[in-house]
């Protein structure tokens, strides 16, 4: 784990620069997650849990995810999304792990809410994502007495980063749908040395979400738990397989509202 020892300005966010990039890497490599501490000021968390309340009446006290640069840009994480020191980082952990420069200078960022009884659907569905650098910002996670915080759980480094997109869009086939279930089972999770990663809001956590099975284990229906995830480096941005993965994306998700 690595932290940021540099003291956070009263009105903003603390500074994130690509000097960290060979520690976090490190802790990447070998724990699964690194970390930033104390990243973004509770002010700001309390601004985003406001704006997540709102939307969450709007969408009857149920789970939602926004997806994309459009939602970023109305909330007070932009400064955050665009900060230069930040993507610098995000450059050089791409670099390190795959040994040249990232396609583009692309985030993709996504808010997912989770509460409700459709909040359940989405626990514990492990995945690979498509990019290379993962980081997570949690904004709200349940803390009451006895109340599940809803835990990242990961198998680090399960896989390499795949170089190619059909071989990623069959690993994930495979993985995140025909063996879907053995992940969750206690005794899998034993057997590959599954990490449980508390999370507190603020914190910036950083791992490779390409070679990561993750997932997010159970909140209550009554509790609130989101969190905010910055994704970097896609190194199959420009194959003509991309449709194929974002279709497959699009389709679980619409399964999950079915069930």
């Amino acid at each position: 784990m690595t932290t940021l020892n540099d003291r956070l300005p009263r009105d903003g966010f603390a500074p994130v620069s690509a000097a960290s990039a060979h520690a976090l890497a490190k802790s990447m490599d070998e724990s699964g997650v690194g970390v930033l501490h104390q990243i973004v000021p509770h002010a700001i968390l309390a601004q985003m849990r406001s704006f997540v309340a709102h939307h969450i009446e709007q969408h009857g006290g149920q789970y939602f995810a926004f997806e994309g640069n459009g939602w970023i840009g109305d909330t007070c994480l932009r400064p955050l999304f665009e900060d230069a020191g930040l993507q610098a980082l995000l450059r050089c952990l791409y670099d390190l792990k795959m040994r040249t420069s990232p396609p583009s200078d692309r985030i993709f960022p996504v808010l997912r809410v989770l509460t409700g009884t459709h909040g359940l659907r989405h626990a514990n569905n492990f995945h690979f994502d498509s990019y290379v650098v993962t980081v997570l910002l949690p904004v709200q996670i349940p803390n009451g007495l006895d109340e599940p915080p809803g835990d990242l759980v990961m198998f680090p480094n399960m896989r390499d980063a795949r170089r190619f997109a059909v071989v990623n869009i069959l690993e994930k086939l495979l993985v995140e749908n025909l063996l879907k279930r053995i992940w969750r089972t206690p005794r899998v999770q034993r057997w590959r040395s599954a990490k449980i990663v508390p999370l507190t809001p603020g914190n910036l956590y950083f791992f490779w979400g390409m070679r990561s099975l993750h997932a997010n284990q159970a909140c209550l229906p009554g509790s609130v738990r989101c969190t905010a995830l910055l994704h970097f480096g896609d190194p199959h941005e420009c194959s003509v397989f991309k449709r194929v993965s974002q279709r497959l994306h699009v389709m679980r998700l619409r399964r999950m509202a079915r069930d």
